[in-house]
């Protein structure tokens, strides 16, 4: 396979990706009216108080460690501040969001936004290098932060990229009687 094959394999693969992880938002958001939060990527999804990060412990969020390639925006908003390491937006509650990478050098990193640009959830956003989470599991960890709000309740365990992790209190409520 020549280099523009690659290429062009590579950046079909990351718009299949994109719009599933985007279509899976969206059909979510207008089927509950609420907004949506998706997995940042396919992983572990854990409660951060369980990070071995002392900073981020006391922190109001979530805590994914990725085994996957591509990294996806959780929430949908207006981006305030970005580097290659967070990413901070304003979601649609006007509630700061924050998407950090922690981990090894250059393991992950995140693509550069302009102040203002409007993103999705379900967007992607960045990589992981597969080489260094091959050798290390817990080399990155992705942590998703409010800055003020609670977080809804979510659904913890084995995520995919893309995949809605907010439960409903229906929902909710709906397994608590059927156990």
């Amino acid at each position: 396979m020549n280099f523009w094959q690659r290429i062009f394999r590579l950046k079909k693969k990351q718009t299949q990706v994109n719009a599933t992880g985007r279509l899976n938002s969206i059909k979510m958001a207008k089927k509950s009216g609420t907004l949506v939060l998706v997995a940042p990527a396919t992983g572990q999804l854990r409660p951060i108080k369980e990070s071995h990060d002392e900073h981020y412990q006391a922190a109001n969020g979530i805590m994914l460690i990725p085994n996957g390639g591509n990294l996806m925006l959780p929430v949908s908003g207006i981006v305030s501040e970005s580097t290659t390491e967070k990413l901070i937006i304003t979601d649609g509650h006007g509630q700061g969001v924050t998407m950090t990478l922690v981990g090894q050098g250059e393991a992950a990193r995140l693509a550069c936004y302009g102040t203002g640009q409007q993103l999705h959830a379900g967007d992607v956003v960045g990589t992981v290098n597969q080489k260094i989470l091959a050798q290390n599991s817990e080399a990155v960890r992705v942590y998703v932060v409010w800055a003020e709000r609670q977080i809804p309740t979510v659904r913890f365990g084995s995520v995919y990229a893309g995949q809605n992790i907010w439960q409903s209190e229906d929902d909710f409520n709906d397994k608590q009687t059927d156990d």
